[in-house]
């Protein structure tokens, strides 16, 4: 059984994130506070999206061999 990996859904992960820091630019000017993200924790949040996708992505692959071997 192999897992591949499919970047592009990191990429997804990430331009969501950027839209998130857009957003949260907006809201910051509107606020006249700073409460963006650096882009250390963008990259970090766009990481923990694609691990939970990674991990639901192998559960289900190894659910599937598992029903189809049993």
């Amino acid at each position: 059984m192999a897992v591949e990996i499919d970047i592009s859904h990191f990429k997804r992960f990430l331009r969501i994130q950027d839209e998130r820091q857009k957003a949260m630019a907006e809201v910051s000017s509107l606020l006249g506070i700073d409460i963006r993200m650096s882009d250390e924790e963008k990259i970090r949040y766009a990481e923990e999206q694609f691990t939970k996708y990674l991990e639901n992505e192998v559960y289900k692959g190894v659910e599937a061999w598992m029903k189809s071997t049993f």
